[in-house]
C-alpha cells in the first residue's frame, strides 16, 4: 500500500486547490492514497472542493494538521499525521479529515474547536472512524464510501465570482445588495438563513433582482443541525417565490464550493438564461459523495 504525503501552507484559494487537484490526479494510479498536511481555517472548504474537483475518486484522500505548531510543546501534528497516514491505507473511497481522534466526511466537514484538538465535526453525520487504544487501530463506520475501481477525472474550472450574504437581523444594506445583484462581477449567491430557511422580506427584491440578472440564489440554513426547508414558514415560501433555492442541509463550506463548481460547469458548457439557471440549480441540489442527506421536500 502507497501513500503519497505532501505538505501545502496554510493560506488556500482556489488556484492552490488546483493544484493540489491537480498533483492527486497526475498520481491517480501510482498511489493507493494521498495525504495533504494543510492549516485548520481553511480545511472544511478544501476537503470540499476535492471532493467536486475529483468526481468518483475511490481512493482516500486525508486532509489534517494541527492545532498546534507541530514546532512546540504538546503539539498535536505529529499524531494527526500518523493518523491520517493511516487512514490512506484503510477502506475508504472519499475525501476525508483525519483529525484528533476521529475521521470525518470531506464533503459535510466544519470547523467546530479554535482550542481543543478535536477541532472538526460533521453536522447530522457520524464520524466515519474513530481511534481506539486496541492497537493503536481505527474503528471504520458502515456509513463510509469505500475503495472501488474508477476512471480518474478531474474538473477546476471553478467559477470563484460567488457572494455570500448571511443576514444580521435588523441591519440593512438594501441599497449594496442590489448593486451586488446587478453586478457582473457576481455570477452566484449563497444566503444565510434563520431556522428553516427564513429570510428577512426585506431580502425579496434582492432575489428578485438577482435571478432576473441570471444568478442563482441559495438559501442554507444558519443552524448547525437541521436543513433549510423553506416551505414550511411564510419568510422561507417567499424567498422561493421569489427564485432562491434550497442548499437543503449542505454545510456553507461545501455549499460554496459546490456552487463555484456548478458554475465552472455551465461556463463550459456554454449555457445562457433559464437553462443556465437550471442546469446550476440542479447541480447543486443533487446529493454528492453524501454532501447532501435529506430529501428534497418542497422545490
Amino acid at each position: 500500500m502507497e501513500t503519497n504525503f505532501r505538505a501545502f501552507s496554510e493560506k488556500r484559494k482556489t488556484k492552490d486547490r488546483t493544484d493540489i487537484a491537480r498533483i492527486i490526479y497526475n498520481n491517480s494510479s501510482e498511489y493507493d492514497g494521498f495525504v495533504v498536511v494543510h492549516g485548520t481555517d481553511t480545511m472544511a472548504e478544501t476537503a470540499a472542493a476535492l471532493t467536486y474537483m475529483l468526481p468518483n475518486f475511490r481512493k482516500p484522500i486525508v486532509l489534517t494538521g494541527s492545532q498546534r505548531s507541530i514546532w512546540v510543546s504538546r503539539s498535536d501534528g505529529g499524531n494527526n499525521i500518523y493518523t491520517a497516514v493511516q487512514t490512506a491505507t484503510k477502506d475508504f473511497g472519499e475525501v476525508v479529515i483525519a483529525f484528533g481522534n476521529y475521521i470525518l466526511r470531506g464533503s459535510r466537514v466544519k470547523k467546530l474547536n479554535e482550542e481543543g484538538y478535536d477541532a472538526f465535526y460533521t453536522p447530522g453525520v457520524e464520524p466515519l472512524g474513530r481511534l481506539i487504544a486496541l492497537n493503536e487501530g481505527i474503528k471504520l463506520a458502515d456509513h463510509r464510501i469505500k475503495r472501488g475501481k474508477f476512471t480518474p477525472k478531474i474538473f477546476t474550472d471553478f467559477d470563484t465570482r460567488v457572494f455570500n450574504y448571511d443576514p444580521v437581523s435588523g441591519a440593512s444594506i438594501d441599497d449594496v445588495l442590489i448593486d451586488i445583484a446587478k453586478s457582473d462581477k457576481v455570477q452566484g449567491v449563497l444566503m444565510g438563513g434563520f431556522g428553516a430557511g427564513n429570510v428577512p422580506s426585506r431580502l425579496i427584491p434582492f432575489i428578485k433582482i438577482a435571478k432576473k440578472n441570471g444568478k442563482p440564489v441559495f438559501v442554507y440554513t444558519k443552524c448547525s443541525i437541521g436543513s433549510a426547508d423553506m416551505g414550511v414558514y411564510a419568510v422561507g415560501d417567499l424567498a422561493l417565490k421569489g427564485g432562491a433555492k434550497s442548499a437543503l442541509d449542505m454545510t456553507p463550506e461545501a455549499l460554496g464550493q459546490k456552487l463555484m463548481y456548478a458554475l465552472g460547469k455551465a461556463n463550459n458548457k456554454e449555457l445562457t438564461g433559464k437553462e443556465r439557471l437550471n442546469f446550476i440549480e440542479s447541480i447543486v441540489q443533487t446529493p454528492y459523495n453524501k454532501d447532501i442527506n435529506i430529501k428534497r421536500k418542497r422545490k
